[in-house]
């Protein structure tokens, strides 16, 4: 699709059976889609979910956004990056808009809706769930890389105890350098705190540590729990 927003071509993929048997369907949005096809075989996990629970995932619909380059991938997730209110603006009145109009085209109804992201991806989901928290019932973070600046949004949101939120980090993160600024992230530290500030807001959080680094093998082996916890629960 031609994003006017954001002033590029998004090329989104879904992955879906054939043909969802049912009219209620489950839709999570993915960031870093290229990535997740890739790297962290999301296809396949949604495959094996298939084979082995098919009355949970043959209503499952998964909708890969990838975020170009590096830079762009920073700039859209980071809560300070040059272009974050667009990608938040994008996300909400391009693509979700456009999502629903191909599923309301198929006589779907949208029954679960989800984000799931990693590292900056994760930071992103949150960025977006806390704008506007009644559209999402769940949430599932894979060492996400948040910022205070993420804390500041969680705190401000008035409601989010009809999330449920999936947190995953390891703890051989917090050494974990960003590439774009050269900086470490702390990102064990920021989920634990994040995990204190999402506790006073009474959210239904499954929190899990790993002994884990900041890598796609990682999060690729958790992808399966992760998916079931969002058809599960």
């Amino acid at each position: 699709m031609t994003s006017t927003i954001l002033e590029r071509q998004i090329n989104f993929y879904i992955l879906q059976p054939e043909t969802p048997p049912n009219e209620t369907i489950n839709v999570l949005y993915v960031q870093d889609g290229d990535d997740y096809l890739k790297i962290g075989k999301i296809q396949e996990c949604f495959e094996q979910l298939l084979n082995d629970h098919p009355s949970k995932a043959e209503n499952l619909s998964i909708i890969l956004v990838p975020p170009g380059n590096s830079i762009e991938r920073y700039n859209f997730y980071h809560p300070e990056g040059s272009s974050h209110e667009q990608y938040l603006k994008f996300f909400y009145n391009e693509l979700i808009p456009e999502i629903e109009k191909i599923f309301a085209g198929k006589r779907k109804r949208i029954q679960r809706q989800g984000l799931l992201g990693d590292s900056l991806g994760g930071a992103v989901s949150l960025s977006l769930c806390c704008r506007a928290p009644e559209k999402w019932t769940h949430l599932i973070l894979q060492s996400a890389a948040f910022s205070p600046k993420n804390r500041q949004e969680a705190k401000a949101v008035h409601d989010l105890k009809n999330i449920k939120i999936y947190q995953l980090v390891g703890k051989k993160e917090d050494s974990f350098v960003s590439p774009i600024s050269n900086e470490p992230l702390y990102i064990l530290t920021n989920n634990r705190e994040m995990r204190k500030v999402l506790a006073t807001k009474q959210v239904d959080v499954t929190y899990i540590e790993e002994d884990e680094e900041h890598l796609w093998v990682f999060w690729q082996r958790d992808l399966p729990r992760a998916l079931s916890y969002f058809l599960n629960n």
